[in-house]
C-alpha cells in the first residue's frame, strides 16, 4: 500500500487523511470537527455516507501502481449504522469483493479508534478506462 494525498477526491474540510491504496482495497483516517457534528454532539449521518462512499470508491478502482488506477462512480450504496461517533479519529476500510471489466462490489467498514463499529456499507461501482475522470 501507499499513502496519497485525497486532493480531488474529498474536500478539504473532511479532513480524510493517510489515504493507502493496495490491489482493490483503500484506508483511510478521519478526523471530525465541530462542522460535522449535529446538536447532540455526534457525527452527522450524511458525514458518515460520504466517508464510506469515498473510501469505497477508492478501493473500487485501486491498484499501488499510479497508472493502471481506475476512477469508479457509485451505482449503489447500502448503508448500515451501527454505532455513534464524536469527534474522535475514525479509520475507514474498504475492499472489493467481486465484480468484472466495468462494474466492481466492495465492502466497507467505519470503526473508531479503539476498533468499534461505526458502520458498515456494500455498492457497486462503474470502473472507467485508466486514467479518465469522466463518463462516456
Amino acid at each position: 500500500m501507499r499513502n496519497e494525498s485525497p486532493s480531488g477526491v474529498l474536500p478539504p474540510s473532511l479532513r480524510v487523511e493517510n489515504i493507502e491504496r493496495g490491489i482493490g482495497s483503500a484506508a483511510a483516517t478521519f478526523v471530525a470537527g465541530p462542522e460535522h457534528l449535529n446538536l447532540k454532539g455526534s457525527l452527522h449521518g450524511g458525514i458518515i455516507a460520504g466517508l464510506m462512499d469515498v473510501i469505497m470508491a477508492i478501493s473500487a478502482g485501486s491498484h499501488p501502481d499510479p497508472a493502471r488506477c481506475r476512477f469508479s462512480i457509485t451505482l449503489s450504496l447500502s448503508l448500515n449504522f451501527i454505532g455513534i461517533a464524536g469527534a474522535d479519529p475514525l479509520v475507514l476500510r474498504a475492499e472489493t469483493t467481486g465484480g468484472g471489466r466495468r462494474t466492481c462490489f466492495c465492502q466497507g467498514r467505519i470503526e473508531d479508534a479503539n476498533g468499534n463499529p461505526i458502520a458498515t456499507a456494500q455498492g457497486a461501482f462503474k470502473l472507467l478506462a485508466p486514467g479518465t475522470e469522466q463518463a462516456g
